[in-house]
Order: C-alpha cells, then structure tokens, then sequence
C-alpha cells in the first residue's frame, strides 16, 4: 500500500511540474519583432514611411488654408476652415473647426473654385492640385492640407479598449496599441485582425507582431477610421489577475497530496 502512496504522489508532482514549464510562454511568443536585428530595424522603418500613403476618402474632413501674397483674396478660402490668414501665418478664429467635408461625389466645395475632386488623391496630390488652380485668384499660393477626422478604434485584450484620435496621419499599429495601454497578458500578438474601408469596401488583415514583415504590410500604418481587433489566447494560462493558473493547479496537487497522506495516517 506505501508503494501504492508513492506512485499517486510521484505522479501528481510530476504532472505539476510538467504543466507548469508547458504553460510558461516562450519569449518569442510575447517579444515584438523578434527576428529583426538591431542594424536592420532603422532601414525596415524607413522603408514602411516611404511606401505609406493616406488616401482621402468620402466623408473625410480637410482642413485646408492657403497662403499668398494677397490677404484679402485668401480670407474667403480660409474661413471655411474655421481659420483667417494673419500675415502669412494662420491664427484661430475662435470657431470650431469644421473644415472642407469629401462628399458622397468625392469632391468638396472650393471658394472661388467651386466642386473639386479630392477622393482617392494623397493629400500632397491635392496640394499641388490646387495649388495649381488657386494660381489665377492669388499669387503665389501655398496650400496645407491636413485630415480633421483622423481616428481609429482599437478593442479586445488591451488594457484601454476604445476609440482614439491620432496626432498624425502616420500612426503605426505599435503606437495605436500604445495608446491603449499596451495589450493585456493574454493577448494574442501573432494574430492582430485589422479591418478597414476603403471606398465603401470592407478588408481585412492579420499581422503578428513578432515578425519583421510586419513593416511590408500596408496595415502597418493605420488609415482613419481603422478597426484593430486583438484576440485571447487559446490557452488562458494567465488569468485576469495575472496570477499564472499552473500556481492553481500546484496548490490543488499539493492538497491532494496532503489528502492521500491524512488517509493513509
């Protein structure tokens, strides 16, 4: 009967200590962009800006301002703005900022220009597009352009899931999860769902975060309005306290243990 004790105990500890290294995550599961070398990270970056470029899309809000040699001939355009011209300078009118809306036909309304086609130009592209027409009402026009409704959503297993405005139209996919706190112990970071629209249609794509093509893709950089969806591990071996569940099942064998020892007394 004592070797019968022995065995269950044996088995017991050995099945603990066999789950516990088998639940302990491996830290290529958990560090980002762990195959990218230090020397290579900075050309990988460089690479991903070069080939970003922000779309203007339907319903998307443009600020937009010009500058020029004529004050008088550029307050027209720059009111729509929420913005007057001010020396060459731009300064708050006190408004809100309401800005040029991209409508359903893709254009918005230009003071002096009338409808101007602005869907699926870069906003560089549309500078110098209307840089080019505003040249018969002003000299030496400069125009700025920059998106108002620049946001994105980021939900599941970050620490602040929610809805964010980006400072810029280029915002990586790390930034936006650092925004939210950073993803949560249980997050799975080889398998990042990002929806987007463009042009009314829905795609989607999923990135790891722990591979070095993530900067090929062209979700690495978020678009307005983007979805970041951030799924649970299969296995939660941590739970929401961030107390390791092999602990749980430790001490469970361990009173087990105990048990069989008091029966046997």
């Amino acid at each position: 009967m004592k070797n019968v004790y022995k065995t269950i105990a044996f088995c017991i500890c050995s099945t603990t200590i066999i789950f516990a290294f088998s639940a302990c995550t491996s830290i290529k599961n958990i560090a980002y962009v762990n195959n990218l070398s230090d020397s290579a990270a900075a050309a990988s970056i460089k690479t991903a800006q070069n080939n970003f470029e922000s779309i203007i899309q339907k319903n998307d809000q443009l600020w937009i301002t010009v500058g020029g040699s004529n004050l008088m001939d550029l307050s027209a355009l720059n009111s729509a703005s929420g913005f007057t011209s001010n020396g060459g300078g731009l300064a708050s009118n006190g408004s809100s900022v309401i800005g040029y809306l991209v409508e359903a036909d893709g254009k918005i309304q230009i003071p002096y220009l009338g409808r101007v086609k602005a869907e699926g130009l870069t906003r560089m592209g549309l500078e110098n597009i209307l840089s080019d027409l505003l040249k018969d009402y002003t000299k030496n026009p400069v125009v700025n352009i920059r998106f108002l409704n620049y946001s994105f959503s980021i939900l599941g297993e970050v620490i602040r899931p929610g809805k964010y405005t980006m400072s810029s139209e280029r915002m990586t996919i790390w930034e936006a999860i650092g925004l939210a706190g950073d993803l949560s112990d249980i997050a799975r970071r080889d398998n990042v769902l990002v929806v987007r629209e463009v042009n009314g249609q829905r795609t989607t794509a999923r990135l790891s975060l722990l591979d070095k093509s993530i900067f090929n893709s062209p979700y690495f950089y978020l678009k307005t309005n983007d979805v970041i969806i951030v799924q649970a591990l299969n296995v939660k071996y941590i739970n929401r306290t961030g107390v390791p569940q092999y602990i749980s099942i430790l001490a469970i064998s361990i009173s087990l243990l105990l048990t069989i020892i008091n029966i046997k007394k």
